[in-house]
């Protein structure tokens, strides 16, 4: 199925070359040899013929309209799969399409078993797939000048693509694929696990990092008390099966959105839709249950640093499903500094204001 709607956006596409351009070798004397004229009569104080008037517009060149005053705020259209896969989008003056596809998995679904999962999948992204190398991924991207990321959270996986517009169907294509079909080479895991490696040391001699995780471990029974980043008794049993495994079990419609902005709907609907319907539509098992209970966490830095750091929080009845209660704290958050404010006088003096938004059971 996948392979069908790739050959008929292919099709649609009709052999669509990269546009490249020269510059001829007479231009490029006529232009310098014009520059070189006029730079030297400015310094002998004579006029230059050879410049034209500053005031008058260039022969042979249209000027691009000017932007309008006001541009009306893209509406977001949603469109609902057979499978139950969600796609949104909406447009933008803007010539820069930016389209993601987020997956309702995160770190709350991991298992003993399985904890560092989704945080080795970050690190997967973008690599070899059933269709492409890891090295055709990336000079597709290159080719029409595309940034591509992943990012992993407690409660979801995100895949980005940033391009120019026109290039919204290479965009889509290599997005999904690369989400859809990873093949997990081993050689490509154990070098991302060598990293993953890496990372946890490096995570471990950062106490803001350290006290984001040692927040919700004490504050929550339950998925969310999961680590964030794979645990280090956990990399011995990371491997490309059990990311399959894992994929599999929660990469289904359902708990896909395929969200773009700077693109238009039905556009992107007839791209994306040969390429996601066949999907399974089956429902994974539901988020596991997480309950506020509290608690204390203490760490024993080096003797070498002479720095206490310290972190306070609270429990949100409801979460982020809580409309009402979610933009109180919002509001408050951006009163006490926005997470990062310094006190610079004053009482107080010398503290930072560190009120973050985390995760809450709902």
């Amino acid at each position: 199925m996948y392979r069908t709607a790739v050959s008929r956006l292919s099709a649609l596409k009709g052999g669509r070359r990269y546009p490249t351009r020269f510059a001829s070798s007479s231009a490029a004397a006529a232009l310098q040899s014009s520059s070189s004229s006029g730079l030297f009569s400015w310094l002998t104080g004579g006029k230059s013929k050879s410049l034209s008037p500053l005031d008058f517009p260039l022969q042979g060149v249209e000027l691009p309209s000017t932007s309008p005053d006001y541009v009306e705020p893209g509406v977001t259209k949603i469109t609902t799969l057979g499978n139950g896969l969600r796609i949104a989008s909406e447009t933008s003056p803007n010539p820069v399409a930016s389209i993601g596809l987020y997956v309702d998995c995160g770190s709350v679904y991991e298992s003993p078993a399985t904890f560092g999962a989704t945080h080795l999948l970050e690190r997967m992204a973008f690599k070899s797939t059933r269709n492409r190398s890891h090295l055709r991924v990336v000079r597709e991207v290159e080719a029409i000048g595309g940034a591509v990321q992943s990012s992993a959270s407690r409660e979801q996986m995100g895949y980005t693509y940033d391009a120019l517009k026109t290039y919204l169907p290479e965009m889509v294509e290599l997005l999904i694929d690369c989400v859809r079909n990873p093949v997990f080479l081993d050689w490509e895991v154990n070098e991302q696990l060598q990293k993953v490696r890496a990372e946890i040391s490096e995570a471990s001699k950062n106490p803001q990092g350290v006290l984001l995780g040692a927040i919700h471990s004490a504050g929550f029974s339950g998925g969310l008390a999961n680590p964030l980043l794979a645990p280090e008794s956990s990399i011995d049993r990371l491997n490309g099966s059990l990311l399959e495994e894992f994929v599999v079990e929660n990469y289904t419609a359902p708990h896909m959105v395929l969200a773009a902005s700077g693109v238009e709907h039905e556009e992107l609907v007839a791209i994306a839709e040969p390429l996601l319907s066949d999907l399974p539509d089956k429902k994974s098992p539901g988020e596991p249950e997480s309950f506020y209970t509290g608690g204390d966490f203490r760490c024993q830095a080096d003797s070498g640093d002479q720095k206490t750091h310290f972190a306070l929080a609270f429990g949100l009845k409801g979460g982020w499903h809580n409309v009402k209660e979610a933009i109180t704290l919002t509001v408050l958050q951006v009163l006490m500094g926005g997470g990062g404010s310094f006190s610079a006088g004053g009482p107080g003096k010398g503290m930072y204001s560190r009120l973050c938004k985390f995760d809450a059971c709902a």
